[in-house]
């Protein structure tokens, strides 16, 4: 069992390197400072688009979108996934090895983001 999920979450692992998130439309609507924070998310959010979707808009019910949830929300879930408090058999791992940068860099990345029902 222990081998499967092991095998699983290296498969995953790869299948999240294939293709990087797409970079959302850069407009006028976005302060230059925005603009460079959604490039550098969008590159460290490579590996999240596997579930998460492209630009956080997930496809899959199993996963929730990310775009336009809070910056406070989704920084609290992933510092708890990191530190334990909060278990998943997917994203505990994946949030062990983030950074407090990474976790600040990807919270404000997916907040800027228009959710799934926003134009």
């Amino acid at each position: 069992m222990r081998r499967s999920l092991s095998l699983f979450v290296a498969v995953l692992g790869l299948a999240a390197c294939g293709k990087p998130a797409p970079e959302p439309e850069l407009t006028a609507r976005f302060t230059p400072e925005q603009q460079q924070l959604l490039q550098q998310g969008s590159l460290r959010a490579r590996s999240c688009a596997a579930c998460h979707g492209a630009n956080g808009i997930s496809s899959q019910a199993l996963y929730p979108s990310l775009a336009g949830l809070s910056e406070a929300q989704l920084a609290e879930a992933l510092q708890q996934y990191r530190d334990g408090s909060r278990k998943h058999a997917l994203m505990s791992p994946q949030a062990r090895g983030l950074t407090d940068d990474d976790i600040a860099l990807l919270a404000a990345y997916y907040a800027l983001l228009p959710g799934p029902s926003q134009p």
